[in-house]
């Protein structure tokens, strides 16, 4: 018997629709346990400590081999998420728009116009299934666009509550964007609902949108509102070490000047700031800085993680020889509008 058929909790379809594990299996394996917290985090976008018994389960681990091979971890994030489920089960009528809002990138307004059904192809249609026709969308358009007035499937937390017809606030995570929307719901709240039901959205909604905001934050080396002088490439072309990868993230320099210090930093002083200028999906998204450009600006050191990738496109050289930073995170380069949230954020933070 493997440790998930003697858990009690949700039917077997539900564990099936967290996502754990490698093919649906039961079993995810990772490099340690540091990973695993992540993965954690991943999916629920909670932190968990691995000895944290809140959740009523108490994690279970089992070398695989010899020494240095990695943990294997079974069921570590069905067991979490099975307590977080049994947990809210009991609370889902009293949760607020406010707390389902801070653990969900979207957020639409619905109609359940099919029961038991699936617009999306990689999405089998079960009982905890539905299709809902979107009528406001609150949170989620940067991920998968407007979808006011489009179909979308959301994969129901508590399957078999709601009815055909039914309007009602779903709030969860993407599982697939494409031709279609398909959402893992963390939780509903039906338009019949009290009042209190809904209040805090707002609250909710910022608090999420200042997620990432506040992480990058915390790992900042510098915080300042600053203005683009000048860019161009770190490394020119022919100096490459070795040819441009598929990803390569086509590392320029940009000199700003710091207008206002928010954290570290001099008034005036000139900052070197690295940036990819890549437009290869990995890169797409991260900063791309133009002179002019008057920006707040949270930047950061090297990371380790991505050493490798610094020593074969130049950044470690370039470093070696003078002190930068860098913008590299969707995140790291905010307009200035944003001015008071940061202020606020950097005290929360500190």
């Amino acid at each position: 018997m493997s440790e998930t058929d003697s858990i009690p909790g949700p039917a077997p379809e539900i564990l099936t629709q967290l996502e754990c594990g490698s093919h649906g299996t039961s079993t995810t394996v990772f490099e340690d346990e540091r990973l695993a917290t992540l993965a954690l985090y991943a999916l629920t976008k909670r932190r968990f400590d691995m000895k944290d018994k809140r959740f009523g389960y108490e994690p279970r681990w089992r070398r695989k081999g010899r020494a240095g091979t990695p943990w294997v971890i079974c069921a570590m994030a069905t067991l979490a998420l099975v307590g977080v489920l049994r947990t809210g089960s009991s609370q889902a009528q009293v949760e607020t728009a406010q707390s389902l809002a801070e653990r969900s990138a979207i957020v639409v307004r619905g109609t359940v116009v099919r029961l038991n059904a699936s617009e999306e192809p990689l999405q089998a249609a079960s009982a905890g299934t539905v299709v809902i026709k979107v009528s406001r969308m609150y949170a989620g358009a940067e991920i998968a666009g407007d979808q006011t007035g489009r179909n979308a499937t959301v994969i129901l937390s508590r399957p078999g509550e709601l009815k055909a017809g039914a309007e009602a606030m779903f709030f969860g995570n993407p599982r697939f964007v494409g031709k279609s929307l398909t959402i893992v719901d963390v939780g509903e709240i039906l338009s019949s609902a009290p009042p209190e039901a809904t209040a805090g959205l707002e609250v909710g909604l910022q608090a999420r949108r200042d997620l990432p905001v506040r992480e990058r934050l915390a790992a900042a080396s510098l915080v300042f509102r600053g203005k683009v002088e000048s860019e161009g490439p770190l490394v020119p072309e022919r100096k490459y070490k070795s040819p441009p990868s598929e990803h390569d993230p086509d590392w320029h320099v940009a000199q700003v000047r710091i207008i206002t210090p928010l954290r570290g930093g001099d008034q005036g002083a000139l900052v070197i700031v690295i940036f990819p200028a890549s437009r290869d999906i990995m890169w797409a998204n991260s900063p791309k800085l133009e002179p002019g450009l008057d920006a707040i600006f949270i930047a950061h050191k090297p990371e380790r993680e991505f050493a490798q990738l610094y020593r074969t496109t130049g950044v470690t050289e370039f470093l070696q020889k003078q002190p930068a930073e860098l913008v590299t995170h969707p995140f790291d380069v905010l307009p200035g509008s944003d001015d008071a949230r940061v202020r606020r954020l950097l005290k929360e933070v500190q």
